[in-house]
């Protein structure tokens, strides 16, 4: 991967938003997948306990790639 960091760790909590067009740009293509996965497996008649557990593997999923294009750690803050 490259250098180029596309989240910044939240002001406060745990974790990352988004710092430029391609930390946002990824985020809308993933929830749109995640949005067109849900819809088809509902229309296929998929119970919705299994909806669900596609969405958690999947967000599961992404972490590390949102933890390495983050441009420092991930740890709690207050402030």
């Amino acid at each position: 991967m490259t250098t180029d960091k596309w989240f910044r760790p939240k002001r406060v909590g745990y974790g990352a938003t988004p710092d430029n067009w391609k930390g946002w740009a990824f985020m809308v293509v993933w929830i749109l997948i995640e949005v067109a996965l849900s819809v088809g497996l509902l229309r296929l008649g998929a119970p919705a306990w299994l909806v669900v557990l596609v969405v958690v593997a999947l967000t599961g999923a992404i972490i590390p790639l949102i933890k390495a294009k983050t441009d420092s750690d991930w740890r709690w803050r207050w402030h």
